[in-house]
């Protein structure tokens, strides 16, 4: 909204000076310009577009409406330049010829949005680490200090809605249950962690989607759009950042245009080294048996991601788009145990070693095709996809020195889908939007356990401890939006998504088959209302579901540690959520400032439990509970204090509730819980950065476990160099060394003490190098004419 308001208030002084100089010169403005503005396919709403004459003295200025379209008036046919902006995205400037009467340019008018490229093109406009608005909050990450640390997940902890712990599980408003998109599409990559940061040109976190996305995703949608380019020319840019603790992650991206194809290859390199250190302690009250375990453990993440990308745009409008993804997330886990058992007849020591190898092999293709049906007025597209991840997760379990038990197995997640959707822009000016679409995403598990027998010394097949399921879901859907203005100061969206999915289990060692179906609704509305220049009121409702994940229905027994188990609840059943929400917005003089007020209920609600495995283990599993209530306030401001001082800060408060029972759990909850964030940004001069970032997560309440607050301060300095061609920055992660997770749980059956500490203090030194010669190609000329975390550490 920031971005919305200063381009309002620069377009009323325009308007203003443009109405002196009609003042003084009687010629009437008969002579009219109509266009478009737009960022890729998506229509931009409040951009700023003035005319200037051939003296550069404005002689005309409006601002974009919600469907991207500006009107000017002039009172005489000449030459003129015509300059689109808005706060975030690189200022375009065509030159353009007004003859008398109507004059409407034949295409839309693209203008990208602000990457801090350094190139020898000039970019004009700032950029902000955020924009927010009432159905999604946009990231961008070359405006944000936490690029350099490599991951996604760094960069997601810039929204005070999302909440981050210290095992990089994601929640939003403390609901973890989150779709993952990857430019739109559903992804079978599992943990954002393995994604490095270099491939994201910008990341949403939509909170209330409309009807043409996914009704999945309770907590949310988490889109990652990755890095296009649709220029002439060649284009060259690369970075490489250096983390003090063997840690190394680095990027290169080539874009070129060739034979009337746009072209884009993008490589994204990660390597890590982590430590962390954990205890756990138990005591069990039916026994008086505990447990007191000490793990320290070295986590190595190595990440290599291949990014191809072509777009064609034939002369008749119509576009082709290609593509592919390969990402190879590897994590591996060395765990060092100190376990001391303590009974009433006698206490012993055991030392215990666990090694962990998470592999995975993601690829992933789309391919769409839009056909202009009529020009500015209707068009349908075209759209397949297809991801597969290819995991295993090899692991061996020692006891003083000895190995003992071992597993090897994996699962092969597979997503595609085939979607068609339509557009229509009627006379009126209202958007009417429609598709189908069908989607499966299906699994095989199959994980082959051994256990040593010291007496025969040999490995016996141990059928507890292994697995050997597949799971099919296919899911047909359909929607319609139509969006448009009721008033001048008044515009709505209203759509409906229905959805119709049928799964099934086969759990083969049992010979069982598990059926479901569920149809399921999810109205969408939005009314926005034009307070004045300044400010706007929004108000939102929608309804979404989660189904249950893979790890949710496996009804088999994963050992985490001999004396922590996990395993699925294959009867498990989606939770539903209802969502209303009511923002205001305003910004004016250098701040921004938004407010939203929202009420979440879910039923059904899917949580974690533990209960007494044996005499001495826990059994975590996942659960239905009845019902889960949020009601919260999110608040953000921006403040521009000086010419090279701003501040940002927000956060986001809610109460929560939970009621339910499972076999004698009591899962009734209630808490206040809040997150938030504040950063100073200084620019001393038009070359250096400085930004101080502090992050704080309050005491937060579960059913069966509480968690302790986690807050840490993040500070960078960046530097131009060498014709601004080249950046340089240094990062200090969690400076004062205060990043922890803690977790407590006491009932009628065991007390818990669970914390864990990562290496997260990093001193970061980056180098990013730009080189950027491109043209406007022709066509652009025409143009302006899953993985489920636990909430126990055991420290991986």
């Amino acid at each position: 909204m920031f971005n919305k308001s200063i381009s309002l208030i620069s377009v009323i002084l325009l308007t203003l000076f443009s109405l002196n100089v009609y003042s003084q010169n009687s010629t009437p403005n008969n002579i009219s310009l109509t266009g478009k503005v737009k960022e890729g396919e998506k229509n931009l709403e409040f951009a700023s577009v003035v005319l200037k004459n051939s003296e550069n003295k404005i002689v005309a200025g409006a601002l974009t409406d919600s469907l991207g379209i500006f009107k000017l008036k002039v009172g005489k046919a000449a030459d003129y330049k015509i300059e689109i902006s808005f706060i975030g995205y690189q200022t375009k400037i065509l030159d353009i010829t007004l003859k008398e009467g109507e004059n409407k340019l034949p295409e839309p008018i693209m203008i990208n949005a602000s990457v801090n490229l350094l190139n020898e093109a000039s970019v004009t406009a700032t950029y902000n680490e955020k924009q927010t608005d009432i159905e999604r909050t946009k990231i961008n990450p070359s405006a944000s200090i936490a690029a350099s640390r490599g991951s996604i997940t760094d960069l997601l902890r810039s929204a005070s809605m999302v909440q981050i712990d210290n095992n990089n599980s994601i929640s939003i408003r403390g609901n973890s249950n989150i779709l993952i998109l990857i430019d739109g599409i559903p992804s079978t990559i599992g943990s954002l962690a393995g994604v490095p940061a270099s491939i994201a040109q910008s990341i949403e976190i939509i909170t209330n989607p409309d009807a043409k996305y996914d009704s999945e995703g309770t907590g949310g949608i988490i889109n990652i759009i990755t890095k296009k380019e649709n220029r002439d020319g060649f284009s060259l840019a690369s970075s490489i950042n250096y983390g003090f603790t063997d840690r190394i992650n680095g990027d290169a991206n080539i874009m070129f245009n060739a034979f009337g194809w746009n072209f884009g290859f993008s490589y994204s390199g990660k390597y890590h080294v982590e430590e962390v250190s954990s205890e756990l302690d138990r005591f069990f009250y039916s026994t008086s048996n505990s447990i007191e375990q000490k793990i320290e453990s070295v986590q190595k993440q190595k990440t290599n991601s291949l990014i191809f990308n072509a777009v064609k745009k034939l002369s008749n409008g119509d576009q082709f788009t290609f593509n592919f993804k390969y990402v190879n997330p590897e994590i591996n886990n060395n765990q060092q145990i100190i376990n001391l058992s303590t009974t009433l007849a006698n206490t012993t020591f055991v030392s215990r070693e666990n090694e962990f190898h998470h592999l995975r092999d993601m690829g992933e293709a789309v391919v769409d095709y839009k056909k202009i049906l009529k020009k500015d007025v209707s068009d349908i597209t075209f759209r397949g996809s297809f991801s597969r991840t290819k995991g295993q997760r090899p692991a061996r379990y020692f006891e003083d020195d000895v190995l003992v038990l071992k597993s090897l197995g994996g699962g092969h997640p597979t997503n595609y889908s085939f979607q068609t959707d339509y557009t229509l822009k009627t006379p009126s000016k209202i958007l009417f939007e429609a598709g189908i679409r069908y989607f499966h995403r299906g699994n095989t598990f199959k994980f082959d356990t051994y256990q040593y027998d010291t007496i025969t010394r040999e490995w016996i097949y141990n059928d507890f401890f292994s697995t050997d399921l597949t799971h099919g879901e296919d899911i047909g859907s359909a929607y319609f939006n139509f969006s448009g203005k009721l008033k001048k100061d008044l515009s709505y969206k209203l759509g409906l998504r229905t959805e119709y999915g049928v799964s099934e289990l086969n759990i083969l060692k049992e010979n069982e088959s598990i059926h479901t179906n569920n149809l399921f609704l999810a109205p969408f509305l939005l009314i926005k209302k034009d307070i004045s220049l300044q400010s706007s009121l929004s108000f939102s409702l929608s309804r979404r579901i989660t189904r249950p994940s893979y790890p949710q229905i496996n009804p088999y027994v994963n050992m985490l540690d001999k004396s922590v188990y996990e395993t699925g609840n294959r009867h498990i059943k989606p939770e539903q959520i209802t969502k209303v929400e009511l923002m205001y917005n305003f910004s004016k003089n250098g701040t921004s400032f938004n407010a939203s007020l929202f009420y979440n209920t879910i039923s059904d609600f899917i949580t974690q439990v533990s209960s007494l495995y044996g005499d001495d283990a826990l059994m975590l599993t996942y659960v239905n509970g009845k019902r889960s209530d949020k009601t919260g306030v999110d608040i953000n401001l921006r403040h521009k204090i000086s010419p090279i001082l701003s501040f940002n800060t927000g956060g986001s408060l809610y109460y929560g509730s939970t009621t339910g029972s499972f076999n004698g759990f009591d899962l009734t909850s209630n808490s206040v819980m809040w997150s938030g964030n504040a950063a100073l940004n200084l620019t001393p001069n038009k070359k250096s950065d400085i930004s101080l970032q502090y992050f704080y997560t309050s005491p937060a309440t579960y059913p069966q476990f509480k968690t302790k607050a986690v807050h840490f301060l993040d500070i960078a300095i960046k530097r131009l160099l060498i014709k601004d061609k080249l950046s340089a920055s240094l990062t200090l992660s969690d400076a004062l060394n205060t990043r922890r997770w803690d977790i407590s749980s006491d009932n009628s059956i065991y007390r818990l003490n669970n914390n864990s500490k990562n290496q997260s203090r990093v001193l970061w030194i980056g180098l990013t190098f730009n080189l950027n010669r491109v043209q406007q190609s022709k066509s652009q000329k025409r143009d302006e004419d899953g993985e489920q975390q636990s909430l126990i550490r055991i420290g991986y």
